[in-house]
């Protein structure tokens, strides 16, 4: 973007218009390959100013178009686009699109005065004077109140030539009388007599010659005080209107006056009409030799400025003074010179008219024609946008569904190594579990043990008492018996002590049995969640493989199969030479003509539903479809992957791509593109993908440009082949020679019909 804006800022302050151009439209073709449309809109309407001052009106056209194509309605530059256009076709004639415009600005800008103004003269062009007069009244309501005398008096101005023109003198003098209390009011002597002059032509068309000489007198009475621009014109009038009002004399001085002014300018131009004039103010008082004096110097004027029309009237006066003289010879002569004058001058009108009309009607068809081109541009720059969008979004969604997954794998593995961990502590516990149980059989062989050693020592004691009772006459009894309560007391205090300890470590037994249970719970919970987890990456990995089957045929749709697979695989797609290859191209017969008499919509529709039935025939035929230009359909067979019936592939789908606009044309009455032209030629081409960011397949070479000539070359209904191909396809099909057509950079090219 940085760089579309740079080289359009560049070209602001170049120094030549094609500086200027050349800037400009680099600028927006970088902005177009970027999508970057404030510099499409920028750079067009900076080309279309430069081609309009260059006199480039359909370029102007096409670039002005083109910007309001991409522009919102109501937008500033939008309102500057119309109005540009609307000068454009009011500059040519062409009325009603200038109206249309035109009034596109007015509805989002009511006091664009500028453009008010022209709508007027537009309508007072079309006759309309209800309009004119609607526009200019508002015009007229805001130069009074902001006191703009002299813009008041345009407008007055206009709308008195205009009632003049339509012979209506009584609301020309009305609007004339208006400026008239201006200029009285606020006008210099200048204007003054500019005004009167105007007003004395005005009365002299209502043949009022004495109000006309007034306002002529008043004229010169002006020109006392200041010098005027045009002294001449208003002697002219003077004399004129003295002439026409009984005094010819003093007409013929002032009328002579005139003449000396001029002479001494040497305008020669002026000096035809006027001596014209003067040869018609002599004859009418019947001094035919001053008229014929003063017509011959007309004539001689007329011839020097080569004025037609000065010179034909010249004729036509001087044969009727030689009629009214009796020298008819002469007076038939100077009447066929009128003829041939008159004849000259019509056929040169019609000339200038149809030229005229042949570059209105070119510049109305290319509007026509430049909005289809713009609105199937965009139409494809959409489709191709919502394409690399779609791939964008597939891309990702691949890349977010991927980091999802290697989210969930990180969860996965996070378990893993905390179920690991759990094993760990599970198997810590167990082994602890074990070590106590081990302590408490040990505890129990030791209590067993005990058990023992107090049984024995009980019975020690049973007999140490009876041998006591026996042998021991001399211990007292009580004293024996305190030693064995002694004893009994002690081995008491240590069953307790045994007991004791017997229960510590059964409750601890019964504590490590709780934690090997719930250890056991947990794991087999961490089991199902990890299954559970697996299934579920499992599901997103299908997910994520129909994306990218969904990826892999959007780009399918967009490239040739094995062009496809080899972007996918590199990266990149290496271009291809094919020795042998058939290339197709299809035109429609009288398109711009046709697609004049739709609109934009209806156009595409018709395109759409015929190239969708070729794209149909094309892989039918194993053909690979390669592009369309406008109305032209072009394709190929033998490419991508080489075959050898390429030539009879091409050939069987052009006749069923006849066979099926001629059952289009028969079924659906509102078809429009009723016939086309088909040419066919077999030979080496290069093919592969060009672009960085938005791929297209296409092909090149010598091949593909004769075929195109075969079609240009071709006739309605019929398919155009070359000798390459239809020595491919004779064995097959009946082909008829047409012999050797010149062709451009070609030479003579031989050609052949396939018959159907």
């Amino acid at each position: 973007m940085f760089e579309a804006d740079n080289l359009l800022d560049r070209a602001r302050l170049a120094a030549t218009d094609a500086e200027r151009e050349t800037l400009a439209t680099e600028s927006l073709k970088i902005a177009r390959d970027l999508s970057y449309n404030d510099g499409v809109v920028r750079a067009s309407i900076f080309l279309g100013e430069v081609c309009d001052r260059s006199g480039k009106t359909v370029a102007a056209l096409q670039h002005f178009l083109e910007a309001e194509s991409k522009l919102q309605a109501g937008s500033p530059s939008m309102l500057v686009v119309n109005r540009t256009l609307g000068d454009i076709f009011f500059r040519e004639k062409l009325n009603k699109q200038a109206l249309r415009y035109y009034d596109e600005v007015l509805k989002n800008a009511p006091q664009d005065w500028e453009t008010m103004e022209k709508m007027g003269d537009l309508s007072l062009m079309e006759a309309k004077f209800d309009s004119a007069e609607f526009y200019y009244k508002k015009l007229i309501f805001k130069f009074k109140n902001e006191g703009n005398n002299s813009r008041l008096v345009q407008i007055y101005q206009k709308l008195a030539n205009a009632y003049d023109q339509r012979g209506d003198s009584g609301k020309s003098i009305y609007y004339y009388t208006a400026i008239e209390r201006i200029i009285e009011t606020y006008g210099t002597a200048q204007e003054k007599s500019l005004l009167y002059n105007n007003l004395g032509r005005q009365y002299v068309r209502d043949r009022d010659y004495t109000k006309a000489l007034d306002y002529f007198r008043k004229a010169e009475l002006q020109c006392v005080y200041i010098p005027c621009d045009y002294p001449e014109v208003m002697y002219a009038n003077l004399g004129v209107a003295l002439h026409n009002t009984g005094e010819s004399r003093r007409g013929i001085e002032y009328l002579l006056q005139a003449r000396d002014i001029l002479f001494s300018r040497q305008d020669w131009a002026a000096l035809a009409d006027l001596e014209h004039l003067i040869a018609g103010v002599y004859h009418s008082n019947n001094d035919f030799y001053n008229a014929l004096s003063h017509n011959d110097l007309a004539i001689k004027y007329a011839r020097q400025t080569k004025q037609r029309q000065v010179l034909a009237n010249s004729y036509e006066t001087a044969a009727e003074v030689h009629h009214q003289l009796y020298d008819f010879e002469k007076a038939y002569a100077y009447y066929r010179r009128y003829l041939t004058e008159l004849d000259t001058i019509r056929l040169e009108e019609q000339v200038r008219q149809q030229r005229v009309e042949q570059q209105r009607g070119l510049l109305a068809a290319a509007e026509g024609q430049i909005k289809y081109l713009i609105a199937r541009q965009n139409f494809k720059d959409l489709e191709l946008q919502r394409s690399l969008d779609e791939q964008e979004r597939l891309k990702l969604l691949n890349q977010n569904l991927a980091l999802d997954a290697q989210r969930k794998k990180d969860e996965v593995l996070l378990l893993q190594k905390q179920k690991e961990v759990d094993d760990a502590n599970f198997r810590q516990k167990t082994l602890e579990a074990l070590q106590a149980k081990q302590k408490l059989r040990l505890a129990a062989q030791s209590l067993d043990a005990l058990r023992q050693n107090n049984l024995i020592d009980s019975l020690r004691r049973q007999e140490t008492i009876e041998r006591a009772n026996r042998l021991n006459d001399s211990i007292s009894r009580a004293q024996e018996l305190e030693r064995v309560q002694r004893e009994t007391e002690y081995q008491r205090r240590q069953e307790a002590t045994f007991r004791q300890f017997a229960y510590g470590i059964g409750f601890m037994l019964f504590v490590i049995l709780g934690i090997l249970g719930a250890s056991w719970l947990f794991a087999r919970r961490t089991n199902r969640r990890l299954n559970a987890q697996n299934q579920q990456i499992q599901a997103q990995n299908k997910e994520i493989e129909a994306e990218r089957h969904k990826s892999d045929q959007l780009l399918l749709n967009i490239l040739p199969d094995e062009v496809a697979r080899e972007l996918k695989t590199s990266g990149y797609a290496t271009p291809r030479h094919y020795r042998s290859a058939t290339v197709l191209f299809t035109d429609f017969v009288n398109f711009t003509r046709l697609s004049a008499q739709l609109s934009p919509d209806e156009l595409i529709d018709e395109l759409d539903e015929c190239f969708l039935a070729f794209d149909e025939i094309c892989e039918k035929h194993g053909l690979e479809k390669i592009k369309t230009i406008g109305d032209a359909f072009m394709c190929a067979g033998g490419l991508p992957v080489p075959n050898d019936t390429h030539p009879q592939d091409a050939v069987r789908a052009a006749l069923e791509m006849l066979d099926w606009l001629n059952r289009r044309n028969r079924q659906n009455q509102r078809a429009v593109f009723h016939e086309m032209r088909i040419g066919i030629h077999t030979g080496p081409v290069v093919a592969g993908v060009i672009g960085k960011n938005k791929f297209a397949y296409d092909i090149w070479g010598d091949a593909v440009n004769l075929a195109a000539r075969l079609e240009e070359h071709g006739e309605a209904g019929r398919i155009n082949v070359s000798k390459a191909t239809a020595d491919a396809v004779k064995h097959l099909y009946q082909v008829v020679p047409r012999g050797k057509k010149e062709v451009y950079n070609k030479g003579l090219v031989e050609m052949y019909f396939v018959e159907i």
